[in-house]
């Protein structure tokens, strides 16, 4: 499998002379199977970039997977130009929540009065897929979705060919449980004793052993002091599952939007060192890129 990053920042682009090295778009990930399957995860404002390129090449079938439909995950859609091409097959798959389906959500985000063209006038064959947790077989790929931590319902994506495993977990916060509230999703209580430890076994048992992982990571523990609640991990918590899960490559992705290239590469630097200090030495550890392709 090869994966490629076109978009690595959480919550909002932010482009600028202190993001361009590793990028300012939302989240958006290429994957190829060995077979020449296409899968995308994310259709953040990477995915703007990546349409250009694939219509540059011969057409094929493409397989979106939205984690969830926060704006970060969904706003560069009506920019993805293959969705304008005639007779593109294009799946789309990502989980029902209460509030909306898939298509509902895309398509409120393309209504007349925010946007100029409709869902409707895509040219594209759309299928929209409204998925669980059961296996999806897409070409060699096996992909299987886990319903992570976040103020919606979101999934994250373990991918298997071959005996090689990538998992991307979406937006993920450890350990908190979140329930809906008529003012909107807060925070209801912190995880305690057993049912935190099950939890925190149960993430570590999905994740073991797998080639790749690509992890939310957006916050310092200085800052989730104030944000805990919004659905997102920090940089510690997120090696700390690595560890556990022995993991073989971690990169950590979904960057604060404030996040600077220098204080990146200073966080990288920090990760590095505490991965030894903790016994990993071997685990090789990668701030996400715009532009980086890794091979598993």
């Amino acid at each position: 499998m090869k994966v490629k990053f076109w978009g690595v920042r959480g919550s909002i682009p932010s482009p600028g002379k202190h993001t361009a090295r590793y990028g300012g778009n939302t989240s958006c990930i290429e994957l190829y199977g060995e077979d020449g399957t296409l899968v995308i995860f994310d259709a953040g404002t990477g995915i703007r970039s990546l349409g250009d390129h694939l219509l540059t090449l011969p057409p094929s079938d493409i397989h979106l997977f939205l984690t969830h439909t926060h704006w970060d995950h969904i706003h560069g859609f009506p920019f993805f130009r293959p969705a304008y091409r005639q007779n593109l097959p294009l799946n789309i798959y990502g989980p029902y929540n209460s509030e909306k389906t898939i298509r509902e959500t895309l398509t409120l985000q393309m209504i007349y009065s925010v946007f100029p063209v409709h869902v409707d006038e895509l040219e594209a064959e759309i299928v929209f897929h409204n998925i669980n947790e059961d296996l999806i077989k897409v070409g060699n790929l096996s992909i299987k979705p886990r319903k992570m931590n976040h103020p919606i319902t979101c999934f994250g994506y373990k991918v298997e060919e071959n005996g090689k495993y990538i998992f991307y977990t979406g937006d993920h916060e450890q350990f908190f449980e979140f329930r809906n509230t008529e003012g909107g999703t807060k925070l209801a209580q912190k995880y305690e004793g057993t049912v935190k430890e099950e939890r925190a076994e149960g993430e570590v048992d999905f994740v073991k052993g797998v080639d790749l992982l690509i992890a939310d990571s957006q916050y310092l523990e200085e800052e989730y002091v104030e944000k805990a609640g919004y659905g997102h991990s920090t940089v510690s918590q997120t090696l700390d599952l690595a560890i556990k899960a022995q993991v073989k490559h971690l990169v950590l992705f979904h960057h604060e939007p404030v996040r600077s290239d220098d204080a990146l590469d200073n966080i990288l630097e920090m990760v590095k060192q505490k991965a030894i200090q903790e016994g990993s030495p071997d685990m090789k550890i990668t701030i996400a890129e715009e532009g980086i392709e890794i091979n598993v």
